[in-house]
């Protein structure tokens, strides 16, 4: 019997070691494809999927949103750009894409790279999606303050003379007067 639990164990851990974890962070930035469509819910072709939390432009509008869905509706010969509210990754590999609070669009990944995503629809249907290589995120910001001359007690508050004992910020800096 304890042959069989440990033959068990090891069938197991062989399984779980082979499984592949993907993270949602991986999907940030643009992705785009060729041919894909999604006849479950009518969808003719994807051109492109952006993924990540931010101000998109849509319509001559800027929106907050989790991504943004670029679909070619084929009858009506025109571009359509969708908000996608969200997306996550569950157990360990399947991807969903939501597009709103009914539909989903469900994958199952095969592959993801820094620049390469291999999909496959729950009926059996593969893509693959090339990332942007343009920038997707901001990478860096820098400020730059004007010099305040100005004193501030620790409410806030200006100080024009400094008359008591206490802590002031001046230049953003911790001043300690002590009389």
């Amino acid at each position: 019997m304890k042959k069989f639990y440990l033959f068990v164990l090891l069938l197991v851990s062989a399984v779980s070691a082979n499984a592949q974890t993907f993270d949602e962070a991986d999907l940030v930035g643009s992705w785009t494809t060729t041919g894909l469509s999604y006849a479950q819910l009518g969808i003719t072709k994807i051109e492109s999927i952006t993924l990540g939390a931010g101000l998109y432009t849509r319509n001559d509008r800027t929106v907050y949103t989790n991504g943004l869905i670029t679909v070619i509706d084929e009858e009506r010969d025109r571009i359509v750009m969708e908000r996608v509210p969200d997306y996550y990754i569950t157990n360990n590999n399947k991807l969903h894409i939501w597009l709103d609070d009914s539909f989903a669009l469900q994958f199952i990944i095969e592959e993801l790279t820094p620049t390469t995503l291999k999909v496959r629809t729950y009926d059996g249907q593969s893509y693959s999606f090339t990332k942007d290589s343009s920038s997707s995120a901001v990478q860096s910001v820098s400020v730059t303050r004007p010099a305040d001359e100005s004193t501030y007690n620790l409410s806030g508050q200006k100080v024009e003379n400094i008359t008591a004992d206490g802590i002031y910020i001046q230049n953003g800096q911790k001043r300690v007067v002590k009389r």
